[in-house]
C-alpha cells in the first residue's frame, strides 16, 4: 500500500502528475518505492520525498494497528475517514478494541494540501484500502468553494501588498511541435505565439482550441479533463501580480505573466466545479500607430494637447491596442507624463521622453474613479482609461480633459450613433442638456473599429467608423441630435469616414470578402449582392 498512498499524495498535491506516476510505475521494486524511482528520475526532490515518506509511514502505522485487532477471517480492506491536520506531527494511534466489540475505525489525521505541498486547504477525504493505484480514492480539494462569507470578505478586503506587474521576461520557452492535454500552460502560450494565435480555449471534454486570424482550429488530438484544467489554472495563478486566489465557482478575468512567454489575459467561468478557460494572448511588441491603417486624420489625435478621444468597438476588436499605439506615439515625440488606469493592465508601456505610471484597478487603485482622481491629482499630461463602465468615470475624464489633460478612453459601441446615444441617454433627463454641452466641448474625436479577417485567413484588418469633432458636429451633440452625425461624417471626407465607406474600401482593395462587409455594415443593403445564398 505504500506506493499507492505515496502516489496519491504526490498527485493530488500537485507535486508530480498522474502521467509521470504511470510512466515510472513499472520501475518499482521491493527495495525502491515510487518516490525513490521519481527521485532517481530527477522528477522529485529528495527533501520532498523525505517529507512525503514520513507522512505515508505515519498513515501506514495508523491503518495497521486497528486492522491487527480484527479477526483473521475479517477482510483486510476497510474505509478510514480522514480530516485535515499536520503531516509532520504524529498523533498517537488509538488503542485496539476487542474483536467482540467492533467500533468504527477512528479518524486518521492527514493533510491534503499543507504548507509542505502548497497552499493550505483542509478537507475531509476518504481512503479506500484497495490494491491498485487506479482504484485508490483520495479526493483532496485544491481550491476553496465559494460561499457568501468568502464573497463578502473579497468585497471589503484591502488592496494587495504586491504592486509590481510581472513582465513575463525570462529565457524564451521553445514552442512544442504537438500539444497534449498535459502540456504546460507556458508551452501552450509559446505555441500560440509561434503561430500568431490571438485566443486559446480550454474546456473540459474538448480538445485545445485556438483562434487564428478570426478562425477557430483544433490544436490537440486528445480532449482535456477536469484535472488538466485545474493544473493549468494552478500554473496561471503563479503569474498573478496581486496573489489572487482562485475560488471554485467564482468567475474572474485577470492578466498574468509566465517567465519566457510574456503576458496574457485569462477569463474563467465555472459550470458547477468545472472551469472553462479563455486566454487572450497579449502582444509582446508594440504596433506603430501608422501600421494600424487608421484614417489619416486620426493620427492628428496624437498631436492634441488636451481633449477627449473615445475608442470603441465590439469586444475583441483591438481597442486597447489602438489606445496604447496612440500612447507610444505621443511618448516618442513629446515629453509628457502618461498615466493609465486599466482593468487590468495588459501590455507594459515605455516612455523614453518622460515618465509613465500604469495603474491596475484592484491592484494599485480601488476603482476606476479612484484611478482617475489620482491621475488628476498627480498632474498627468495624458490619461489612458480602459474601459468605461459608468457615467461617473466619464464625467471625471471630461473634468481631466477640461483641466488640460489629453484623455483616451475605451468604450463599448458598434458605431458612433449607438455610442453617443447611449452616453447621452444614460444621464437623467434633468442633467442631459448640461452633459451634452460638456461632451460637445471636450470630445475631439471618436474611433469605432472592427477587426475583420483578411481573405484566405492571412490576418486581420481594421475597418473603422471615425470622425474628428468639428463645430458642426459639436452643435449636433449639444442638441442631442446624434442621428444626423452619420450624414455629417459622409459630407466631410477628410475629417470623417463611415463604417460602410471603410468596409467598401476594404472590399475594393481586396482585403476582405464582400460577405464580411455585409455582416457588419450599418446599411446591409449596400452589400446585399455579396450575401451568400442559403
Amino acid at each position: 500500500m505504500r506506493n499507492q498512498y505515496m502516489a496519491k499524495v504526490l498527485v493530488h498535491n500537485k507535486v508530480v502528475t498522474e502521467d509521470q506516476i504511470k510512466a515510472h510505475w513499472g520501475e518499482i521494486t521491493d527495495s525502491m518505492d515510487i518516490g525513490q524511482v521519481l527521485v532517481r528520475a530527477g522528477i522529485l526532490k529528495q527533501s520532498m520525498y523525505d517529507k512525503v515518506l514520513a507522512f505515508v509511514q505515519n498513515l501506514e502505522s495508523k491503518n495497521a494497528k486497528p486492522a491487527s485487532a480484527a479477526p483473521s477471517s475479517a477482510p483486510a480492506a476497510s474505509t478510514a475517514k480522514v480530516s485535515a491536520s499536520s503531516a509532520t506531527s504524529a498523533t498517537p494511534a488509538p488503542v485496539a478494541k476487542p474483536a467482540s466489540q467492533p467500533k468504527e475505525e477512528p479518524a486518521i489525521k492527514i493533510e491534503g494540501n499543507s504548507s509542505l505541498y502548497g497552499e493550505a486547504s483542509s478537507s475531509s477525504v476518504v481512503i479506500e484500502k484497495v490494491e491498485g493505484l487506479e482504484t485508490t480514492s483520495m479526493a483532496s480539494v485544491q481550491v476553496p468553494i465559494e460561499d457568501e462569507s468568502v464573497a463578502e470578505e473579497s468585497e471589503n478586503e484591502v488592496l494587495p501588498s504586491q504592486f509590481a506587474v510581472a513582465t513575463g521576461e525570462g529565457k524564451t520557452i521553445e514552442a512544442p511541435d504537438v500539444l497534449h492535454p498535459i502540456t504546460s500552460l507556458a508551452k501552450i502560450i509559446a505555441y500560440a505565439r509561434k503561430f500568431n494565435v490571438t485566443d486559446v480555449y480550454l474546456y473540459a471534454d474538448r480538445q485545445i482550441t485556438m483562434r487564428q486570424s478570426g478562425v477557430l482550429f483544433i490544436a490537440s488530438e486528445k480532449v482535456l479533463e477536469k484535472t488538466h484544467l485545474m493544473d493549468r489554472l494552478s500554473e496561471a495563478a503563479t503569474g498573478f501580480a496581486d496573489g489572487y486566489k482562485i475560488v471554485v465557482g467564482r468567475n474572474f478575468s485577470k492578466t498574468f505573466a509566465l517567465p519566457g512567454v510574456g503576458r496574457a489575459r485569462i477569463s474563467v467561468t465555472w459550470n458547477d466545479v468545472i472551469p472553462s478557460i479563455s486566454i487572450r494572448i497579449i502582444p509582446m511588441e508594440s504596433i506603430p500607430l501608422e501600421n494600424l491603417y487608421l484614417p489619416e486624420f486620426c493620427n492628428q489625435f496624437a498631436t492634441l494637447n488636451s481633449g477627449l478621444v473615445l475608442i470603441a468597438g465590439p469586444s475583441e476588436s483591438g481597442r486597447s491596442t489602438t489606445m496604447t499605439a496612440f500612447a507610444e506615439c505621443i511618448a516618442a515625440n513629446r515629453q509628457v507624463f502618461i498615466q493609465t488606469i486599466e482593468k487590468p493592465v495588459e501590455r507594459l508601456l515605455l516612455n523614453p521622453n518622460g515618465s509613465i505610471a500604469q495603474r491596475e484597478v484592484g491592484l494599485h487603485v480601488r476603482s476606476g474613479v479612484a484611478g482617475i482622481e489620482l491621475a488628476i491629482r498627480t498632474g498627468a499630461d495624458v490619461i489612458l482609461f480602459d474601459h468605461l463602465e459608468s457615467m461617473e468615470e466619464l464625467s471625471l475624464l471630461m473634468q481631466a480633459s477640461n483641466a488640460g489633460a489629453l484623455v483616451f478612453a475605451v468604450a463599448s459601441g458598434n458605431n458612433i450613433h449607438a455610442l453617443l446615444s447611449r452616453l447621452i441617454m444614460s444621464v437623467p433627463s434633468e442633467n442631459r442638456n448640461a452633459f451634452a454641452c460638456s461632451l460637445a466641448d471636450q470630445l475631439k474625436g471618436v474611433i469605432v473599429q472592427h477587426l475583420i479577417p483578411v481573405v484566405q485567413n492571412q490576418g486581420l484588418v481594421v475597418a473603422t467608423e471615425s470622425m474628428k469633432v468639428t463645430s458642426a458636429i459639436a452643435g449636433m451633440i449639444r442638441k442631442g441630435d446624434v442621428a444626423q452625425i452619420v450624414s455629417a461624417i459622409s459630407g466631410q471626407k477628410d475629417q470623417g469616414v463611415t463604417l460602410d465607406e471603410s468596409l467598401q474600401m476594404c472590399v475594393d482593395s481586396g482585403y476582405i470578402e464582400g460577405v464580411e462587409a455585409w455582416k457588419r455594415a450599418n446599411d446591409s443593403r449596400r452589400f446585399a449582392s455579396y450575401r451568400k445564398a442559403k
